[in-house]
C-alpha cells in the first residue's frame, strides 16, 4: 500500500538523521532537551507539527572562540572565548523551521526562517548571525528588521512571537546578527507600513521640518512606536522657554488651517491633541510602506517531472526555504535554472507568459496547465510561515511533440517570460524529440495510478495532520459521496477519538489508497472534493495528481 511505502522511506531517513546527530555521549537530561528540540518521526508533535526543513548538532569544546557554520540552512554561530573552561564540552541543537502554528506581530512579515536553539549553560552570549530575505542596498531599510522570539513550550497554539530589543542588520547583506544567552524558537521580521510624517518620507518631509524650526525638532523627539504627537508638544512648549511662546501663534495658526483642511480631506495624519479630541471618532491616520515589502527577495527553480511536464516552484530567498523546496522535489531533474527576483510594485504575483517565439518550434506545443498561470506573491509569503502552507507554490507546464510531422524540430528553444518582476526573466524550455520518444514509448502501457500519485497522496496526508477542520471537511465530503460508507466516517472521528490527528488520517489515506487500487474511476470524484475546500495547497494537489493521472 501506499503509506507502508512512505513510512519505510521515513524511516530510512530518521535513522540516518539519527547517526549523524548522535555523534558524543548524552547524558540523561540533556536527551530529554535535545530530544524535545530535534525530534524522531514518531513524535514530532512535541514541537506541535511544525515544519522541520533541517536539524543539526554541534559540539562546543574548550575556553577557545568557535564558529558553528549552518549556511546551508541559513544560521551561523559563534562562541566567544572562555566561554566554557578548558576541559567543558556542550551541545547545541537547532532545528530551521518553515511553518509551523506562528503569530507575528501585527504590521510584520517573516523574513526568515525560524529556527529553534538549545543548549546547556555557558558563561558568555552566543552570537546568532540568521539569514534574512531583505535587500538592504538602502541602509535606511535596516532599522525595520527586528529579531523575534517566542518559547519552545506553549499552553496553546499558536506560539506567540514578540519582538526583542538588540541585534544589528548590516547595510548590503543578508546577514543580521544579535547576541543571546537565553534561547528558544527565534525569527526576523519587518515592519511593512508606518504613519505618514516619518521613516522613508523625513527626507521628503525635511524641508518642510526645517521651516517650522522647534516644531520639526519636537516631532522627532516626541515620537514614539508610531503614536500620535499631540501630548509630546504639549510638553515641549512648557519646557520651550521664550522662544516656545514665540511660536505659538504659528502653531494656532497651523491648527486652525488643519482643522480647515479636515473638512475638505477626512483622511488625515492626528497632529494634535485638541484635534486628535475633536475628530477622534472619525479621523483615520493613513500609513505609507516602509519598502519592506518591496526589497524582499524571492527564489525561483524551474524542474522537470517529466521530460514532458515542467515545474515551476517559488519562495522567499532563504536558504533553509531552498533545502526544503530542492528535498520536497529531490527526485525531479533539476533544470539548472534558478535565480533570485524581486516583484515589481504594482504587481502581486508573477505571471509565466505564453506566446510567439523567436527560435522555431513547429510540432511542438508548449502550455500551462492552469491559466492564467501566475504565482500569487501572498502564496510566497505564506510558504515558510504557516502550517497549512507547506508545500512551495508552483506553476505547472505541458510539452507536446508531434512526431508523426516530417517538419517537427529535434530540438526545441522555447523562452518563457515572466511578468510582474522588478527585472526581466525568462524560463528558457530545452528539450529534444529524442528525450520526449524515449518517454512516450517507456510509458506506453498506461499509467498506474498507485505508482504515480504515491508522493502526491502522502503529500495530502501531512497537509491533513495539520488540520482537524480540514481533513473533517473533506472525510464527510467523502462520505456524502460514498467513497467512504458511515461507519468508516465514525471510526474516524468517534471510535478512535483518544488517537492523535496524524494517526487518523493515516487510516483515512489507506482507505484513498485502496480507493485509487480499486476504483480508480471514482478518483475524479475526489478530486473534486479537494478542489471544494478552496485552499491553494488542496487545489495545488488535485492538480497534480491529475497530472500524474494523464500520463
Amino acid at each position: 500500500m501506499v503509506c507502508c511505502s512512505k513510512d519505510s522511506e521515513t524511516q530510512t531517513e530518521t535513522e540516518t538523521e539519527s547517526k549523524e546527530i548522535q555523534t558524543a555521549p548524552i547524558t540523561l537530561d540533556k536527551e530529554i532537551q535535545f530530544n524535545y528540540l530535534v525530534p524522531t518521526q514518531d513524535n514530532l508533535e512535541g514541537l506541535s507539527e511544525s515544519q522541520i526543513a533541517g536539524k543539526k548538532l554541534f559540539l562546543v569544546q574548550g575556553d577557545k572562540p568557535q564558529l558553528m557554520n549552518w549556511e546551508e540552512y541559513g544560521l551561523r554561530i559563534s562562541v566567544p572565548e572562555d566561554s566554557l573552561s578548558a576541559s567543558e564540552t556542550v551541545e547545541v541543537s537547532v532545528l530551521a523551521l518553515v511553518g509551523g502554528h506562528f503569530k507575528f506581530p501585527d504590521n510584520t512579515r517573516l523574513v526568515s526562517a525560524v529556527y529553534a536553539i538549545s543548549t546547556s549553560p555557558l558563561l558568555k552570549s552566543l552570537r546568532i548571525e540568521m539569514q534574512h530575505c531583505i535587500d538592504l542596498s538602502d541602509p535606511s531599510l535596516s532599522k525595520y528588521l527586528k529579531f523575534v522570539v517566542a518559547p519552545v513550550h506553549t499552553a496553546s497554539l499558536p506560539y506567540q512571537f514578540s519582538l526583542i530589543e538588540g541585534g544589528e542588520f548590516p547595510a548590503y547583506q543578508r546577514y543580521g546578527w544579535i547576541e543571546r544567552s537565553k534561547f528558544c524558537q527565534l525569527a526576523i521580521v519587518g515592519k511593512e507600513e508606518e504613519e505618514n510624517g516619518g521613516g522613508r518620507n523625513e527626507e521628503r518631509n525635511g524641508e518642510e521640518d526645517e521651516d517650522s524650526g522647534d516644531e520639526g525638532g519636537k516631532g522627532k523627539g516626541q515620537t514614539t512606536g508610531g503614536e500620535g504627537q499631540g501630548a509630546g508638544g504639549q510638553e515641549g512648549g512648557a519646557g520651550g522657554g521664550v522662544g516656545a511662546e514665540h511660536q505659538q501663534p504659528k502653531e494656532d495658526k497651523q491648527v486652525e488651517d488643519r482643522q480647515k483642511d479636515f473638512k475638505k480631506q477626512p483622511q488625515v495624519a492626528v497632529l494634535t491633541e485638541s484635534a486628535e479630541l475633536s475628530f477622534q471618532s472619525t479621523t483615520v491616520v493613513p500609513t505609507h510602506s516602509t519598502g519592506i515589502c518591496e526589497a524582499t527577495i524571492y527564489y525561483g527553480q524551474a524542474f522537470y517531472e517529466r521530460a514532458d511536464k515542467m515545474r515551476f516552484a517559488a519562495a522567499k530567498d532563504l536558504n533553509a526555504l531552498v533545502q526544503f523546496l530542492k528535498k520536497e522535489y529531490h527526485k525531479l531533474e533539476i533544470s539548472g535554472q534558478a535565480f533570485s527576483f524581486q516583484f515589481d510594485p504594482r504587481f502581486g504575483c508573477l505571471e509565466l507568459v505564453f506566446g510567439p517565439q523567436d527560435e522555431p518550434i513547429t510540432g511542438w506545443t508548449v502550455s500551462p496547465e492552469i491559466e492564467p498561470c501566475q504565482i500569487k506573491e501572498r502564496e510566497m509569503n505564506k510558504f515558510g510561515s504557516e502550517i497549512n502552507n507547506t508545500i512551495p507554490p508552483s506553476c505547472l507546464v505541458s510539452i507536446y511533440a508531434d512526431s508523426s510531422r516530417p517538419d517537427t524540430v529535434h530540438v526545441l528553444k522555447y523562452a518563457i517570460p515572466l511578468k510582474g518582476l522588478l527585472e526581466p526573466m525568462k524560463i528558457k524550455v530545452n528539450r529534444s524529440l529524442k528525450e520526449l520518444l524515449a518517454h512516450s514509448v517507456g510509458t506506453k502501457d498506461g499509467p498506474n495510478p498507485q505508482n504515480d500519485i504515491k508522493k502526491h497522496i502522502n503529500d495530502l496526508k501531512r497537509f491533513l495532520s495539520t488540520s482537524e477542520a480540514k481533513f473533517r471537511d473533506i472525510a464527510n465530503g467523502c462520505k456524502e459521496v460514498q467513497i467512504i460508507d458511515s461507519s468508516q466516517y465514525d471510526e474516524l472521528f468517534d471510535g478512535m477519538n483518544n488517537q492523535s490527528l496524524s494517526k487518523r488520517v493515516e487510516l483515512f489515506i489507506g482507505n484513498i489508497s485502496l480507493l485509487i487500487e480499486l476504483c480508480p474511476d471514482y478518483i475524479s470524484t475526489f478530486l473534486s472534493i479537494l478542489r471544494e475546500q478552496d485552499h491553494v495547497v488542496l487545489s495545488t494537489l488535485a492538480d497534480r495528481i491529475a497530472a500524474s493521472l494523464d500520463r
